[in-house]
């Protein structure tokens, strides 16, 4: 089964998302392994926002049971768990 994207989209596109969610950082403020959570870029009520653009990304939903909570820890946490071919959502 051929993947509808590629690493690279997908990682910009929640780069650009995060940004957008925030309000307050700039693109250069936030690193691709920047702590997402604990630096308060985004908020735990963004979290069901973000799996939904997630699951619009993959074309598939997530199995809630597999988010642990370093899930979204950084843009390439979220990128390994959710869309590496071994990721568990």
């Amino acid at each position: 089964m051929t993947k509808p994207w590629e690493p690279t989209t997908v990682r910009s596109l929640l780069h650009q998302w995060v940004v957008q969610q925030n309000g307050r950082v700039s693109p250069e403020e936030i690193a691709y392994d920047t702590p997402l959570l604990r630096q308060r870029i985004i908020t735990s009520l963004q979290i069901m926002d973000l799996i939904l653009l997630i699951e619009r990304l993959r074309g598939a939903s997530i199995d809630v049971r597999l988010i642990r909570p370093g899930s979204f820890h950084s843009i390439d946490a979220i990128l390994t768990h959710f869309f590496s071919e071994h990721g568990h959502g």
